[in-house]
């Protein structure tokens, strides 16, 4: 009988999170502010996020955001596109708003709040005392008394103790009356987290899922292959959400019809569906299959067949850096900064790594024993067996402070992406990152990010002139110039009334610029899009501008195709057209070669109408004008890999070898090289 409450225990720790997320102003107005929202919601006025609720008696009320992630994490509020609305749960303290009702939540959802009751149950005590208590009895590592106080502030504000002198905190009646009613978790409940099961069985993946892993396992090279790519899936429930996105796709779907599942399905809205997407290929789950027609890949399917959700963590590990490396890293109860920091050594920063950790602990690998630690279940250590794990990591001893992409030739393509990227979003959402003044840090990194591309860019700053001045020419040989303003907020958003049209007009002027772009981590409303439509301002993304880059080193894009950015109102439409295309044209040429490759010695010398009867029923499904463009590239004297045999009063039909590409590939690589260290 003790067991089966100490494992109920184990259940209930495992549930609830460590902390109260924070309320700004007075603990004495917490309770009454927290009712005052919860009638707002009843009366549908929570439609504005960025607004301030209006409240009778405090003056400064934060914005409706602040405040969600309290009424959320109390299961009093859902978030429905930016709309609040009353759960069950925030209509029964609606109808009832007492202070025990708001207790009795908060130690449903949060560790060590009910438990510091017990201590003082036969005794008056001050808050250094039951810090010391809750740390030596929970082996908790607080370097402080914040945690202690938050709880016990709350238990304060809702009369559950109260103040008898000599900084000594007692119980109240009602706090006599708590502990009683609650079902409290003990210390005990710790060694259950250290003891010895049996060994587990770990079932086998699918067939498509096993030999990716066999893959990764015989050529460890193809660790290098495994991404960092940023991770994002609606929460909570992140794998039930991916698990349904993807069962959507089992099928093809066209862009379109997939956004629009996504945001209706989790009343996301369009920027934030689109964010989605990036991941959903980097993990290997989402392929395109046709011009912006999407499809589950085939380890999607299989682990959307099995539904197990092991086989979802075998597959992003396969495709994303120090997934089962994070298990391995927990195998021992470890400080989650050890870990990010082990984390950095496979190109992963701290957010990144705290998603994974999201994915592993729904999936039972890894558990939190305490807080702000980690450490692998039995599960886990016996899943991240069957693993083929990269281990041998080398340490970068060259780490600099800045990204110049011009001076830093001896660090690897990727990598100075990687840091470009992630000091472009960290700057975008910190003023003063990085330890310089205000903006100027987000400013550097969008110069270099274009310098990145092959602009010209720089960074002027300073007050009476722009951000960045970016110049390059045209296909006709004429120079061009851009002004970027760069817009760094902690908020992350730039409305309209962070903007001004003068200033922008007096730097366009005076450094005769042709266009003009605001840069920053997301805008919001449509009065500053209406309003940059207007005065053709392009508003561009840090996203947008991350993936622009990505896509223009990996697609060769010239200036001139990148320059579409600044266009407005159509120019990132066309600039994704022109991606798409070239994206498509990539896979038509490697399913080409390929295909000439395991045909040619049976069938003989092939032509374009040939690999069109040949490949209709692929998945990529190339047009006829299509593959004729594709022999046209390959056929080049610059490249030449395909050598013309029978010409043929129809083109279609002419025949063609493919031959000597080895030496093609060398032939390239040595003239890239050639380049590249002439600049």
């Amino acid at each position: 009988m003790l067991d089966e409450k100490l494992e109920q225990q184990k259940i209930e720790w495992k549930r609830k999170r460590w902390a109260i997320p924070n309320i700004k102003g007075s603990k004495k107005s917490w309770y009454y502010l927290v009712k005052e929202l919860i009638k707002l919601v009843a009366d549908n006025l929570a439609t504005d996020l960025d607004s301030h609720p209006y409240i009778d008696g405090i003056t400064d009320t934060d914005t409706w955001r602040s405040y969600t992630t309290f009424l959320k994490t109390m299961g009093l509020v859902s978030n429905r596109a930016g709309i609040l609305s009353l759960t069950e749960i925030g209509y029964q303290f609606y109808v009832n708003p007492s202070k025990r009702y708001l207790a009795d939540l908060i130690q449903d959802k949060i560790r060590l709040f009910g438990e510091i009751l017990i201590l003082l149950d036969k005794s008056a005590q001050r808050i250094e005392d039951i810090d010391q208590q809750l740390c030596e009895a929970f082996d908790l590592d607080w370097s402080n008394l914040s945690n202690t106080r938050s709880r016990m502030d709350w238990l304060e504000v809702l009369e559950l103790i109260e103040d008898v002198g000599n900084r000594k905190w007692a119980l109240t009646i009602e706090g006599e009356s708590a502990l009683n009613d609650w079902s409290l978790i003990t210390a005990d409940v710790l060694n259950l987290f250290d003891s010895n099961p049996n060994k587990i069985a770990i079932p086998n993946p699918p067939k498509e899922i096993a030999w990716l892993l066999q893959s990764l396992s015989e050529n460890p090279e193809n660790h290098k292959k495994r991404n960092t790519y940023n991770l994002w899936i609606p929460s909570p429930n992140r794998i039930n959400n991916l698990r349904t996105i993807i069962q959507f796709a089992l099928e093809r779907v066209s862009r379109k019809e997939f956004f629009t599942f996504i945001e209706t399905e989790f009343n996301l809205k369009t920027s934030s569906a689109e964010s989605i997407l990036p991941f959903l290929r980097a993990s290997g789950l989402l392929e395109e299959v046709g011009r912006n027609i999407y499809m589950a890949t085939a380890v999607g399917k299989a682990w959307c067949e099995t539904e197990n959700d092991l086989d979802l963590i075998r597959i992003l590990h396969c495709h994303i850096q120090f997934v089962g490396e994070l298990i391995q890293a927990a195998e021992q109860d470890s400080v989650r900064n050890d870990i990010y920091i082990q984390a950095q050594k496979y190109g992963m920063n701290r957010e990144k790594t705290r998603w994974i950790t999201g994915f592993l602990l729904e999936a039972g690998l890894l558990e939190e024993p305490r807080y702000l630690h980690l450490k692998a279940t039995p599960l886990g250590r016996e899943f991240v067996s069957t693993l083929p794990l990269n281990l041998y990591i080398e340490e970068d001893t060259n780490v600099i402070p800045e990204v110049k992409v011009k001076k830093v030739k001896q660090q690897s393509e990727q990598g100075i992406e990687e840091e470009l990227f992630t000091r472009l979003g960290a700057s975008s959402n910190d003023p003063m990152a990085f330890g310089k003044k205000s903006g100027v840090a987000f400013e550097e990194c969008i110069a270099d990010i274009f310098c990145y591309m092959g602009f010209d860019a720089k960074r002027i700053g300073g007050s009476g002139d722009t951000d960045v001045v970016i110049r390059w020419k045209d296909n006709n040989g004429i120079s061009m110039t851009a002004i970027v303003d760069g817009k760094s907020k902690s908020s992350g958003t730039v409305s309209h009334s962070d903007i001004s049209d003068v200033a922008i007009d007096t730097h366009k002027e005076k450094n005769n610029a042709e266009y003009v772009a605001i840069v920053a981590a997301s805008f919001s409303g449509d009065t500053i899009r209406n309003h940059a439509k207007k005065k053709k301002f392009a508003l561009i993304t840090v996203t947008e501008l991350i993936e622009l880059a990505r896509n223009a080193h990996s697609l060769g894009l010239s200036l001139e195709e990148i320059s579409y950015v600044f266009q407005v109102p159509n120019g990132m439409q066309k600039l994704y057209d022109i991606i798409e295309s070239k994206k498509r044209q990539m896979e038509i040429i490697t399913l080409v070669v390929s295909q000439f490759r395991q045909e040619q010695d049976q069938l003989g010398n092939l032509s374009a109408r040939d690999l069109y009867l040949l490949l209709r029923a692929t998945t990529i499904s190339p047009t006829l004008d299509e593959l004729m463009e594709v022999f046209h590239i390959l056929s080049k004297e610059e490249i030449g890999i395909l050598t013309l045999i029978t010409t043929s009063s129809t083109p279609e039909n002419a025949t063609y070898m493919l031959a000597h590409t080895k030496n093609v590939i060398n032939r390239l690589r040595a003239t890239i090289s050639a380049i590249e260290k002439g600049l």
